[in-house]
């Protein structure tokens, strides 16, 4: 259900936002309310991080050479439901980065009628994984996230960054 891209080469358009995550809403997602379970919201999110990951070079080997990107924050926000057979794509935007860490948001749409239905934002730490403990990106993942967050400085930021959940009491 990954779908495989080239990883960016320098010099190339950099999409803003990427939009290259493309799924449909399989039964093993669908829930007891006939919709797709939060779980599987953070699944596709997921292999839309993994798609990011193969477009900024970061691959099998990379990962066999001792080095990868984990997730430290998560946050979705479920907007609408999806149904069993819904044609979805997510869209992921770069807000930031630097020697360690890279926040971005994806955003989930149905591809029939350009519903946004969830969002997520996450942050990542660049980890040695061998040596359990993070690590600075090799300058090829460096330049590849430059270019991307340069392509995407012009979009506004979402208004849902940062959002913190909590109840606010009225008096």
């Amino acid at each position: 259900m990954i779908l495989k891209v080239e990883p960016l080469k320098l010099g190339d358009a950099v999409p803003a936002p990427l939009d290259f995550y493309h799924c449909s809403v399989v039964a093993e997602w669908v829930d007891y309310n006939n919709h797709m379970t939060e779980a599987a919201y953070l699944t596709a999110f997921g292999w839309a991080s993994d798609v990011l990951f193969q477009y900024i070079g970061i691959n099998d080997d990379y990962r066999a050479a001792g080095h990868s990107y984990y997730t430290v924050e998560t946050h979705i926000i479920y907007e609408r439901e999806a149904d069993f057979g819904d044609k979805l794509r997510v869209t992921t935007q770069v807000l930031d980065f630097d020697a360690k860490r890279l926040h971005f948001n994806h955003e989930m749409f149905n591809i029939a009628t350009s519903q946004r239905l969830s969002t997520c934002e996450q942050m990542l730490v660049h980890v040695d994984s061998q040596a359990a403990k993070s690590a600075p990106i090799p300058e090829s993942v460096a330049k590849a996230l430059t270019a991307i967050k340069q392509s995407h400085s012009h979009l506004p930021t979402p208004p849902e960054i940062g959002r913190t959940m909590k109840i606010v009491h009225k008096n």
